[in-house]
């Protein structure tokens, strides 16, 4: 019943694209036949949202809450712990819904696709789980009607996401650009908006949408088709026949003239004003559909904004307007409609007509002079290496592919076209050889197109008074409208929901991998080490597809430690400035032209053996297509013998870029920095990956982000002592990994490298101050309407026989524990527990929490559940699968070369890897209550906590954080 539509060989990729449709319904399937073992399979919907109560969003967390097979409260939860997945989500975009899994076993894959087969076509959606997920009505005190508050997993989670500004330029640009279609509502739920949504309206979403005539599958890696296709006909098809779903997206109404629009986002009242507001300028470009106009317009992006020396980009930086390009600037291309944006961040309302008039004015010069014939090219490489790199480190790299063809499939019926990268490449260099070509897209989209729209996103004070007077006005509104019947009912259906989420699951009816089917044995990454007059060289022979990944590592204990705060932003800019007598921009026209990228950043290596003991290192990252070896390690020669800390103006701009992004990050990774903060007094490497990572480098650089020009000369003195103190030949250590074929012809280029590098006769070694761990009690306060808070535990080194039993319990706690009281009962986004074997840290944490204090018990309670044990096999069990799907998860070929290169500079060996999983293998309920007992309750006096919210949770819970003796900390202007 499915008809082979294509079957197209894609050389450059090392896959077959197999394009089918299912006859009976009309489904749409394609696969990507190649040798990766890690499969992946997803089934999307098209799913525009009629308005911004969050629709698909609440029914892709409703859907998988279970389904007719499957009818358990939480099977997607329940399978991340029954499965060796490399990953398992579901996510909503603007203008669909998408259910990807994946997972190197076959049984385990199969187990997959059938779950999220039934979840998206047959989903139970009981009225609970809509309470839980999306939102409902509760009562704060018991028998106080004047308590009535909302709750709800997506409600809070969307409070947080729209607190973020990056989060809400993204959403406010979309609503302006987009005032007719489906872009322009806020797919994910606009938190007044949210409490809208009924349970009946959502059930009506999925009867339209989520049918096979309206869905879109894909399969990538190397199980066969046929087995495939059998399944998915089996489990869902089979049932169906062809309907009718009117889901096309029409292309947005034109505008005849340009507009403006000003939007705020919530501050403090005490906050800093001056430089927060952001400004944003887009157009609507081309449709998806026109397949190669999308591709020009990609290059055309880039060749206006892809690094520091393209004109839009340099204008705006050096204009002194703002701190750094807005959130968001570059191409969108995965709308039916797409679009092009830029602007500046860290900026004031006052600057909005200086900055559309710059951007404008530089269009005109570049319409009018072109593009240099080698900036085209640097482009074209950009597109070349970005399609040809196998990347799979954030996300598997099918899915990857998956997520770069699905605007077209979705819209323009469309798979292939983004594969095709020789063929593209060949059209885009001919069509660029006409030096009109790129001048007259920038007047047809840019200058001459009336679909243009900016944006001011400003800082308010009052902001979130008037979103919280809105809440209220409406909980006031329902609270009039509530009789003793309708108070009653609120009640029952919140104890309802505790008592279903207080219930064990009988999950018996979900598939589970045996203990028998992981790999006992752990996998080997061969490597030749080759020990030269000055530094040992690692070579990893991987499948990298032409390109050369080159790691260098630069030793920092002959760093005094007053130079240590620096590190970072030193790091950062050293592949921004300038080198060996070429200006910033023109190093980064090198970069671009001949390499997929140029980074430095610090590195902390813990001993397998001892908390106490480290190093740390400054690790410079290259890479490259092969044939541009020599160019690269020509390039990385003038970076570390001459950089060029004298541009005392660039250093200023960059350091103003750092800052805004680091600012920009707090909200998304708010989890993080709660567990740094903590874990800093716990351990000499937690302590200064904080220093380095945490809040305090937040304010360190936002300290060095106000020098005058005397202390700015100052620091870039200090930045030259780092440079000559680093790059050393004898401090340094190098890895290569890349094809068989390309090791030989980098030799000769690495060589010239290193002997250009001085020697050092002083030997570094460790600064060897003892520290001195001891608990902390650390907050720091953040404009946020929910709250981050975590608990961390030192406990043992990654060689100790107690290791492998905390890495379980650490599963162990969060799926059978903590997901259930801080996600499902307290409805925070997450509750998680995690343990970092390799820096001894065992933590729990809490993300976008609408909860403190209550969640502080939960950690307790926690502790004393683990304590108790009486975890039976199945629990035990799950929880070692959980713990080999992160051991286990499948790296980028590059990525595979740099982790074991890593573990010889940690002292880390293959015995010492194989121990640690026989440990894992073998935990036994005994063992777990020994380490809950040894490291989790006799160490909650001696372990730190750590919490990131804003001053009104900091103030409810002040009587309790001022008996735990919080140090409380704010950061100068957020």
């Amino acid at each position: 019943t499915f008809l082979v539509e294509q079957n197209l060989p894609v050389a450059e990729l090392n896959l077959t694209a197999i394009r089918l449709k299912h006859e009976p319904t009309g489904a749409r399937m394609l696969h990507l036949a190649c040798d990766d073992p890690n499969n992946v399979f997803a089934v999307g919907f098209r799913t525009p949202p009629p308005d911004s109560t969050g629709v698909a969003h609440i029914l892709e967390h409703t859907v998988l809450c279970g389904s007719e097979k499957y009818p358990v409260r939480d099977p997607f939860f329940a399978m991340i712990k029954r499965s060796l997945n490399t990953f398992m989500n579901a996510m909503t975009a603007a203008d669909w819904t998408l259910y990807p899994v994946a997972s190197m076993n076959r049984k385990d894959f199969y187990n997959l696709m059938g779950i999220y087969l039934d979840a998206t076509f047959f989903p139970t959606l009981r009225e609970q789980d809509f309470l839980q997920e999306g939102h409902r009505l509760d009562f704060a005190g018991e028998n106080d009607p004047a308590s009535l508050m909302i709750k709800g997993v997506v409600f809070n989670e969307m409070k947080g996401a729209m607190a973020d500004p990056s989060s809400l330029l993204g959403r406010r640009l979309n609503a302006a650009l987009f005032p007719t279609t489906c872009y322009g509502k806020n797919s994910g739920g606009e938190p007044l908006d949210i409490p809208e949504l009924s349970w009946e309206e959502l059930r009506a979403f999925h009867k339209s949408y989520y049918h096979p005539s309206n869905s879109w599958i894909f399969t990538y890696g190397n199980l066969p088709l046929e087995e495939h296709l059998r399944q998915i006909e089996e489990l869902a098809l089979s049932r169906f026949k062809q309907q009718d779903v009117t889901s096309e997206i029409q292309l947005e109404t034109r505008l005849t003239a340009p507009t403006q629009s000003t939007q705020t986002f919530p501050v403090g009242p005490d906050d800093e004003l001056q430089q927060r507001s952001m400004v944003q300028m887009a157009w609507l470009t081309c449709p998806i559909e026109d397949t190669f106009e999308r591709a020009a317009t990609g290059i055309l992006a880039n060749l206006l904004l892809g690094n520091p020396a393209a004109p839009l980009y340099q204008a705006l930086i050096e204009s002194g307007l703002g701190r750094n390009l807005s959130p968001g600037t570059g191409y969108h291309d995965d709308y039916r409609d797409t679009f092009l944006s830029a602007g500046l961040q860290g900026t004031d309302p006052e600057h909005l007509a200086e900055i559309e008039a710059l951007i404008l004015d530089t269009l005109q010069k570049v319409a009018k002079n072109g593009f240099p014939k080698e900036r085209i090219d640097a482009a074209l490489h950009q597109y070349e290496f970005a399609n040809r790199e196998v990347t799979g480190d954030q996300y598997p790299y099918g899915l990857g592919l998956m997520m770069r063809l699905f605007g077209p499939w979705l819209h323009a019926d469309d798979p292939f076209s983004t594969l095709m990268i020789g063929q593209n490449l060949e059209r885009l260099r001919t069509a660029a050889a006409d030096p009109k070509f790129f001048p007259k897209m920038i007047r047809r989209h840019l200058l001459d197109n009336p679909h243009r729209v900016t944006l001011l996103l400003r800082p308010d004070t009052e902001h979130a008074h008037r979103e919280e007077q809105a809440f209220a006005d409406r909980l006031e509104k329902i609270r009039e409208s509530l009789d003793e019947a309708k108070i009653a009912d609120i009640k029952a259906k919140n104890i309802a929901l505790k008592e279903s989420q207080e219930t064990p699951d009988d999950t018996s009816c979900l598939p589970i991998l045996e203990l028998a089917d992981i790999e006992r044995e752990e996998p080997k990454t061969p490597f030749k080490k080759q020990t030269g007059s000055t530094c040992e060289t690692f070579w990893f022979t991987q499948p990298t597809n032409g390109i050369t990944n080159l790691v260098m590592q630069f030793d920092t204990s002959t760093l005094p430690p007053a130079l240590r705060p620096y590190l970072p932003i030193f790091c950062a800019l050293m592949p921004q400035i300038g080198a060996a007598g070429h200006d910033y921009l023109a190093m980064s026209r090198r970069i671009s032209a001949a390499t997929g990228g140029v980074r430095f950043g610090p590195n902390l290596l813990e001993s397998p053996l001892d908390l106490d003991s480290m190093r740390s290192v400054v690790e410079l990252k290259g890479k490259c297509l092969d044939r541009n070896q020599t160019t690269l390690c020509e390039i990385l020669t003038d970076i570390l013998t001459a950089p060029d800390f004298n541009d005392l103006e660039r250093i200023r701009t960059v350091i103003g870029q750092i800052r805004v992004s680091m600012e920009n990050s707090i909200p998304g990774a708010g989890h993080s920095f709660a567990a740094r903060a903590a874990a800093a007094t716990l351990t000499p490497t937690a302590s200064l990956r904080e220093e380095w990572s945490g809040m305090t480098q937040v304010q360190t650089i936002q300290q060095v982000s106000t020098l005058d020009d005397a202390g700015l000369a100052e620091l870039a003195q200090t930045f030259k002592e780092i440079a000559s103190c680093l790059f050393v030949s004898n401090h340094a250590a190098v890895a290569i990994t890349a094809e068989e074929c390309a090791q030989q012809s980098i030799q000769k280029p690495l060589a010239g490298l290193l002997a250009a590098l001085p020697k050092r006769t002083t030997e570094g070694s460790q600064a060897t101050t003892t520290f001195n761990a001891q608990p902390g009690v650390t907050g720091w306060q953040h404009n946020l309407p929910v709250a981050y808070v975590s608990r961390v535990f030192r406990t043992v080194p990654y060689t100790h026989p107690d290791a492998p039993a905390l890495m379980v319990l650490a599963k162990l706690l969060r799926a059978d524990f903590l997901h259930r009281e801080i996600r499902e009962k307290g409805g925070a986004y997450g509750g998680m527990a995690g343990y970092n074997a390799g820096g001894g840290l065992f933590s729990m944490l809490s993300y976008r929490d609408p909860h403190l204090e209550r969640t502080l018990d939960v950690y307790k309670e926690g502790v004393e559940w683990a304590c108790k044990g009486g975890f039976s096999d199945e629990m035990i069990k799950e929880s070692i699968l959980s713990a080999f799907a992160e051991l286990d998860r499948p790296l980028s070929p590059g990525s595979r070369g740099y982790r074991e290169f890593i573990h010889q500079q940690q002292g880390v060996n293959h015995d010492m890897l194989q121990r640690f999983r026989n440990g894992i293998l073998a935990v036994k309920q005994e063992q777990l209550a020994h380490v809950a007992q040894t490291y989790l309750k006799q160490a909650f006096p001696s372990s730190s906590v750590g919490v990131l919210a804003g001053e009104e949770m900091f103030n409810k819970a002040q009587v309790r954080l001022k008996q735990m003796d919080m140090q409380m900390k704010r950061l100068g202007s957020l």
